[in-house]
């Protein structure tokens, strides 16, 4: 399914770019009226991978998640 593999490609992207800012991580800063805010950034990657993450879940038939439990 070539929009299964679009949601992977996105997820992918996102997990590399939260890999890129928690690698070196900056402060958030203002300048000229631009203001860059590294925690919403961070953030909104994190939301952005689970949401695609669901996505996937619930709409590529051949994954599943099974969990498991020891007694």
């Amino acid at each position: 399914m070539a929009a299964i593999d679009d949601l992977r490609s996105a997820k992918d992207n996102m997990a590399a770019n939260l890999l890129a800012i928690t690698a070196n991580p900056k402060p958030s800063y203002s300048i000229d009226g631009q203001s860059v805010s590294w925690s919403e950034y961070h953030k909104m990657l994190l939301e952005g991978i689970t949401s695609i993450s669901l996505l996937i879940e619930q709409n590529d038939p051949q994954q599943s998640t099974t969990y498991g439990a020891s007694a």
